[in-house]
């Protein structure tokens, strides 16, 4: 009788796991091609965090300039601390500007608004040789600051050689008459960092949008922004230009605060001159 009972719950038990094994069958792994596959995510958290704090820091290996590099930009500016008059003389002889009109295409790239230059007939002249200008950014406030002190915003007018090498002119923007140089500008600006680039009708003056007074402070640093690659020769208009409210507030509407925390200056020369 006893017989009976134990193979009753034999089979019994038999059935049970016959049919759980039908209903969830085991799960078949996914094909690895490789054995780094079984090891890509070693380190890491399931919500995909590293707990690896020096893998972290090779992420962005090629920015190391931006927290290790000593010639960085933008820098505090003390009118009182420039190099002598004699100096700066030679250095005015090597600089010369060829500007004229050109028309721009207006692009919301996150962080702030570029105009790119349709034409490459606008150019710097530094040491014999030749900077294109490429495009101008903005920044609200201004980036660098003259005697302490901040401006409403600052646009940059990038240059670049055939070498590849960069300088940048700097100038400074304050509330007063609308800019009328910049209107048709300003009226294009995308809000919208998706937006595609606008194409201006008209050109823009660059010499009307360049200060009356052209003296300068130059200076070596760098890019504001990642890789923030050293070697900029920079150029830093004394006189600001003006914009109204209107537009400054536009700008900021969309970039509240764009510019970089002042660096080190670290025994850096900087030189005024009259730019021709």
């Amino acid at each position: 009788m006893k017989k009976s009972y134990i193979y009753a719950f034999l089979l019994i038990a038999i059935v049970v796991v016959a049919v759980s094994y039908t209903v969830n069958p085991p799960i078949e792994q996914a094909p690895v091609e490789n054995k780094q596959q079984l090891t890509a995510n070693n380190g890491a958290s399931p919500n995909g965090e590293t707990n690896n704090s020096n893998e972290m820091l090779n992420v962005n290996s090629n920015y190391e300039a931006c927290g290790k590099g000593t010639l960085q930009s933008p820098i505090n500016i003390e009118v009182n601390e420039t190099i002598d008059e004699e100096q700066a003389k030679k250095l005015a002889e090597q600089v010369s500007l060829n500007y004229d009109q050109a028309i721009f295409a207006v692009e919301n790239i996150g962080h702030t608004i570029e105009a790119n230059s349709t034409t490459l007939d606008n150019s710097l002249l530094m040491n014999d040789k030749e900077f294109k200008l490429t495009g101008i950014h903005f920044h609200s406030p201004s980036e660098h600051q003259l005697n302490g002190q901040y401006f409403d915003m600052e646009a940059q007018l990038f240059h670049e050689s055939e070498e590849g090498e960069l300088a940048i002119i700097g100038l400074f923007i304050e509330s007063g008459k609308e800019n009328a140089v910049l209107a048709e500008m300003w009226d294009e600006i995308p809000t919208d960092g998706d937006a595609a680039a606008k194409l201006l009708k008209n050109p823009v003056d660059l010499q009307q949008l360049l200060p009356e007074n052209k003296e300068v402070y130059q200076y070596v640093g760098s890019l504001t922004a990642p890789p923030c690659t050293e070697g900029v020769n920079w150029l830093i208009l004394e006189e600001p230009i003006e914009m109204s409210n209107e537009q400054i507030n536009r700008f900021s509407s969309i970039f509240l605060q764009n510019n970089r925390p002042i660096q080190q200056l670290n025994d850096r020369d900087v030189y005024k001159f009259n730019l021709n």
